[in-house]
């Protein structure tokens, strides 16, 4: 008997009702920007040396949007702490675009995506960190 991908193993049944329970623990809405509309999907915080996805304890696993999971996957592979990452998403901005604020220490991302949720540019603003940490500090009170 071959042993199965990890894409394999995210079709099966017990993954999809893992998925499910964390979808309804936080109420199927992402974790950081509050998006009930975007596409989820469930985040590891961790990876451990786990055979199975469902295999994970509930408090490593979070509800992410699409755009989120994105950005946090490669702030993760940066070492940057999740509980560090706040997330402010505008949704009907020009043309019916998205754009997102990431802020986490020591630097602010502005990424955009278009209608269709396709990722357009994005900057990083670590040159103008205390003027946007100030709106932000604002808007996170």
């Amino acid at each position: 008997m071959s042993k199965k991908t990890y894409s394999e193993k995210l079709k099966h049944p017990m993954w999809q009702k893992k998925r499910l329970e964390i979808f309804r623990r936080d109420k199927f809405r992402c974790r950081l920007c509050k998006d009930e509309e975007t596409s989820l999907n469930v985040h590891h915080l961790v990876y451990d040396d786990v055979e199975n996805p469902w295999d994970y304890e509930n408090k490593d696993l979070v509800t992410l949007c699409e755009h989120c999971h994105k950005e946090i996957e490669t702030l993760k592979n940066k070492g940057v702490d999740f509980n560090l990452i706040k997330v402010l998403k505008i949704s009907g901005w020009t043309d019916d675009s998205i754009i997102m604020f990431i802020y986490y220490p020591d630097n602010i991302m502005i990424r955009i995506y278009d209608k269709d949720y396709k990722y357009l540019v994005g900057y990083f603003l670590d040159n103008h960190i205390s003027e946007i940490r100030k709106f932000l500090n604002l808007y996170y009170k």
